[in-house]
């Protein structure tokens, strides 16, 4: 049971810097790269703040699959791609999962905005953490990792 506890710390301390790198990626973005100012092709326009978005959480995306595969799920055997399409089938289904239970917290419960958000963000990240040990960085019974 140790052992699962501090993987669960490794787990969310991967989780927790791979935010502050989307965080601080999205701010130099959105403030020095394109200076608040939306892109403009002549097909179409993309907003400052999406494309910030895009580049900001793929680099967290990215960050966290780094960390989470080198400090939490070692002994995985899958090979790296799979693991990596895995964490992003992953990523994009807990993103969607934080989408629908803060709009539920927010608009039929009547929580405050950022206590839905951590709230979604500590419970999803369970269910992440449990998904991804489970099939991102699985580790197969039948088949004997080589040391």
């Amino acid at each position: 049971m140790r052992v699962l506890n501090l993987k669960v710390v490794r787990y969310f301390f991967s989780a927790a810097s791979a935010t502050i790198v989307d965080v601080g990626i999205y701010f130099l973005a959105f403030n020095y790269l394109f200076e608040k100012k939306d892109i403009v092709f002549s097909f179409y326009t993309f907003s400052a703040p999406t494309v910030s978005l895009m580049i900001s959480y793929s680099c967290g995306l990215l960050t966290n699959f780094f960390l989470t595969k080198t400090l939490v799920f070692k002994e995985s055997d899958l090979k790296g791609h799979h693991q990596f399409l895995r964490f992003v089938l992953v990523a994009i289904g807990v993103l969607f999962l934080n989408y629908v239970l803060m709009k539920f917290l927010i608009r039929q419960m009547d929580w405050f905005p950022t206590i839905a958000r951590a709230f979604s963000a500590v419970s999803i990240g369970l269910i992440s953490f449990v998904v991804h040990k489970s099939f991102s960085f699985r580790v197969s019974a039948t088949e004997e990792v080589e040391e």
